[in-house]
């Protein structure tokens, strides 16, 4: 019988080196992250021992089934027993729905108006414009935009060039790319196209990058772009505009675009980005 370890961040490293599914890159630093924050160990421990445990220290039912995941894929993977865990998260769907719509309620008595972010995207320029036209108009999330100007065939990369009169986006890496897989998306615009020519970047930089040129981490990039968004409302927010004005006008072709393009199921958006759900 294999040793037990004692620490949970090398359990769940082990599990990523032999697990024979494909997990994305993103996914494995988010699986690294929760097991640097969970200060017990997840295979020693019972069942129920753990349940308690994970009531102590998060109280957001989200965060909490977002631990359990993990936990009982590894303790899966470890052999061990997984029952009680996965009862008590199916427990947790309840208050997730519920907080989920008591903050889309809140949302909804904030949130501008469409028109008010296509004026505002209008008075922009640069990467500023660059980023809010993609959000505004491709619904799309940061992670889509973390491009590098030129061609190229690596699959773990975002591309963005032009290419005649329309800019071209390759997107290989973003949330739901092992379901939807490589989204290819032409912007016709010719202020975008110019915006983007007017950058003036070479073949190989990034959009956003270190001082060295180099890639930006998940969480940097995510910060910079959030800080670059109109009125810094960040992606989801700005989506759940979209949405919102979308079903004002019963345009439910444009919310299927809008899904396609994201890459997200409409299921989803009309659950989890719809302001009315609250209500």
């Amino acid at each position: 019988m294999p040793k037990k370890k004692n620490n949970t961040l090398e359990l769940v490293e082990t599990y990523l080196e032999e697990n024979s599914r494909p997990i994305s890159q993103s996914t494995k630093q988010t699986y690294k992250a929760i097991g640097t924050s969970i200060p017990f160990n997840i295979q020693t421990n019972s069942q129920k021992t753990i349940v308690t445990k994970i009531k102590q220290l998060v109280e957001n039912p989200n965060t909490a089934s977002l631990y359990l995941n993990l936990i009982i894929l590894v303790r899966g993977h470890l052999k061990e027993e997984t029952d009680v865990l996965i009862k008590f998260r199916n427990t947790l769907r309840e208050s997730i729905v519920s907080l989920r719509k008591k903050k889309l309620t809140e949302i909804k008595n904030t949130i501008p108006s469409k028109a008010e972010l296509d004026e505002k995207l209008e008075e922009l320029s640069g990467l500023p414009y660059i980023f809010n036209y993609l959000f505004v108009n491709y619904g799309l999330r940061n992670k889509d935009m973390n491009f590098r100007v030129g061609k190229g065939d690596d699959k773990e990369t975002n591309y963005i060039f032009v290419k005649g009169k329309h800019a071209v986006l390759l997107i290989n890496d973003y949330k739901t790319d092992t379901t939807y897989g490589a989204k290819e998306i032409k912007v016709k615009d010719p202020k975008f196209v110019k915006e983007l020519k007017d950058l003036k970047m070479k073949d190989g930089e990034y959009l956003l990058s270190k001082r060295n040129g180099d890639k930006l981490s998940v969480s940097t990039f995510n910060e910079r772009v959030k800080s670059l968004s109109i009125d810094k409302l960040g992606e989801t927010i700005i989506f759940k505009v979209l949405i919102a004005d979308l079903l004002d006008k019963k345009d439910f072709a444009k919310i299927e675009e809008l899904a396609k393009s994201r890459g997200t199921a409409l299921s989803t958006i009309m659950k989890s980005y719809n302001v009315y759900n609250g209500d």
